[in-house]
């Protein structure tokens, strides 16, 4: 199934601010221009665990580059069955973030973006399985640190 992209690439990613899993305020504004991000975005039918632990344990390699994964999840029980990441855990209730991101037919979604906020690349998808291998997402990391290094 072919996912129509809301958001262009080479722009800023919509602006947000959520609350983790511990009730903690995060404003993405007051991210820009510190780390480049990966922006895991998952809707209710999603089952993401498993997916976001075999990415964390490159969390370790990006924060190098620097890169900082951050986690948007629909619910205080999604956020909370993850356990422990080395990703920021964002609860998006509303489903506010999740509608501005993502086309109405995809659960999940990954964003590449630099340390201004601007989409690199994305991967969007109706099954959590069918989204990139970290070594793909390493790829697509390494090379926006690179050019914005330069």
């Amino acid at each position: 199934m072919d996912l129509e992209p809301k958001l262009p690439l080479h722009k800023p990613v919509p602006l947000f601010t959520l609350l983790d899993k511990y009730g903690e305020t995060h404003n993405l504004a007051k991210r820009r221009g510190r780390d480049h991000l990966l922006l895991m975005i998952f809707g209710p039918a999603a089952q993401p665990e498993a997916y976001l632990h075999s990415l964390a344990m490159h969390a370790d390699e990006w924060k190098q580059l620097p890169a900082r994964g951050i986690v948007v999840v629909p619910s205080e029980d999604t956020a909370g069955a993850l356990g422990a990441l080395p990703f920021t855990v964002l609860v998006d209730p509303n489903g506010r973030v999740r509608e501005r991101f993502l086309p109405q037919a995809a659960s999940a979604g990954i964003f590449a973006c630099d340390r201004y906020g601007a989409l690199y690349h994305q991967w969007l998808s109706a099954d959590v399985t069918l989204l990139p291998n970290a070594s793909e997402i390493d790829g697509w990391l390494q090379a926006i640190s690179m050019q914005c290094s330069i």
